[in-house]
């Protein structure tokens, strides 16, 4: 189970899982168009939602820019040069 520091935004991931609980009931029914796409809008909505409420909030930020930082991968260390490749074949 995920752990959130910020009560905000485990609200709006419950949300967001009952709304994709909703969308795979519908895909398994074969709910109508109309209500699909209202579905899907409003997923988007709390992406977003969810998108501006880490940038904004203070319980949030530092662990967004921390995961951010950690998906970038290993960087050169000081003092190591960049590596060029040059191709011979050609």
């Amino acid at each position: 189970m995920l752990r959130f520091a910020c009560p905000k935004l485990k609200d709006l991931a419950t949300t967001m899982r009952e709304k994709y609980d909703l969308r795979s009931k519908m895909i398994l029914r074969n709910g109508s168009d109309a209500d699909m796409l209202k579905l899907e809008y409003d997923l988007i909505q709390i992406h977003r939602t969810i998108a501006r409420h880490r940038r904004n909030c203070a319980n949030c930020v530092p662990h967004a820019t921390s995961a951010r930082t950690a998906s970038m991968g290993p960087g050169r260390l000081p003092g190591e040069k960049p590596f060029v490749s040059f191709d011979m074949a050609s």
